[in-house]
């Protein structure tokens, strides 16, 4: 057909009251574009999330797998979660918690977890979550930050969802805008792990992927240790000053916020500067309205020693099944939890109950390897 013939075609259709194509109608043709370039851009990100999701469970795979275990949880399911550094996941047995007193509740810790995230965690944690308690592990607010306070923050910025959180944490956790932007997309850095895809590493496309055991491992091995001297006529000595900043931002927030928060020491050999830090920190939780429990003591609790470690600063299982049981009962003292659970959820944490009693009788039949093999 001749251009003269198309545009009176055109004429006629628009005389005789016919719609045009989308393409041809006034503004329709900026309109059209503009859908297709949304479409294009939301399949885009869409791709370039999910497939994130997937290659970041290469390297520090353990880690990560407690972001996936947690989003995996039932919606609202949690009555306690628990926030820290290695000492959180060391000695809060997740599964001895619900047997014994009826708590449902989950470590979201990771090695080193700088003092500064716990906010922002507590943020993620409450858009699928409500806790009726937040538990934090109190030694990474008393130890020394060092040279580089953040350098494990990689390790949640790269395991949580994209989304408003991730972005607060990364721009307070890095200075720079190059570090910026490599740690939101965090795919750049990790494209070079394709060739560790596996079948089971699809199974992170959605980065949720339920944990039996709430990621919680019996660790077995014993390291023989004297306990530390318990004085009682020491005085405080003040937090470092981005530490204690930190821990008044995050009791400001969590008092306006009306968030129920337990602080916790847990046990290990320290040294009597850290003890004396752990006398400032208690004052100033106790002035925010706070309760802090001080387990440092570990023998005032049945710890022993010379058989309850797996290191010198972390648990084994029978240390942590002491911790959790002292952790439970000031609970039980001091809060008021209402712990209702739907079936699915009762089910999901009696087989989590059944699957760590049969590790811990395996254990001590000396027919599994437990979890000493993961990093702490």
């Amino acid at each position: 057909m001749e251009p003269d013939e198309v545009n009176e075609t055109m004429r006629d259709k628009r005389n005789e009251g016919e719609p045009l194509s989308p393409g041809r109608e006034r503004g329709g043709g900026n309109l059209w574009n503009a859908v297709r370039c949304a479409a294009f851009l939301a399949l885009a990100a869409f791709i370039f999330i999910h497939v994130s999701y997937i290659v970041r469970q290469v390297p520090w795979r353990y880690n990560k797998e407690t972001f996936t275990a947690f989003y995996a949880e039932e919606k609202n399911s949690l009555d306690v979660v628990t926030l820290g550094s290695s000492g959180c996941y060391m000695f809060f047995d997740n599964p001895y918690l619900y047997e014994k007193f009826g708590l449902t509740s989950f470590n979201l810790s990771v090695p080193l977890m700088p003092s500064m995230a716990a906010s922002y965690v507590m943020d993620e944690v409450e858009l699928t979550q409500s806790p009726q308690l937040y538990v934090v592990e109190a030694r990474f607010f008393i130890r020394k930050p060092g040279k580089r306070p953040n350098r494990a923050l990689y390790l949640l910025t790269d395991s949580m969802n994209y989304g408003i959180n991730k972005l607060r944490m990364i721009i307070r956790g890095y200075p720079s805008l190059t570090e910026r932007v490599q740690a939101f997309f965090d795919l750049c850095k990790y494209h070079g792990y394709w060739s560790g895809v596996r079948r089971g590493t699809l199974a992170f496309w959605d980065n949720k992927k339920k944990s039996p055991m709430k990621t919680w491992r019996n660790r077995a091995k014993v390291m023989p240790l004297t306990g530390p001297e318990i004085r009682t006529d020491l005085t405080p000595l003040p937090l470092e000053k981005s530490r204690e900043e930190e821990l008044r931002s995050l009791l400001e927030e969590c008092r306006k916020k009306g968030r129920q928060v337990l602080f916790v020491a847990t046990p290990y050999v320290f040294s009597e500067n850290y003890a004396r830090r752990k006398l400032s920190m208690m004052e100033i939780v106790e002035s925010y309205g706070y309760h802090f429990l001080d387990l440092t003591d570990g023998e005032a609790y049945g710890i022993d020693y010379s058989t309850d470690f797996w290191d010198e600063r972390h648990s084994n299982y029978r240390g942590a099944e002491k911790v959790t049981n002292a952790l439970g009962e000031y609970i039980e003292k001091e809060y008021n939890i209402h712990a209702e659970h739907t079936k699915t959820a009762e089910a999901d944490w009696e087989n989590c109950v059944r699957l760590s009693n049969e590790q811990i009788r395996d254990i001590r039949n000396g027919e599994a390897e437990s979890g000493d093999k993961e990093d702490a």
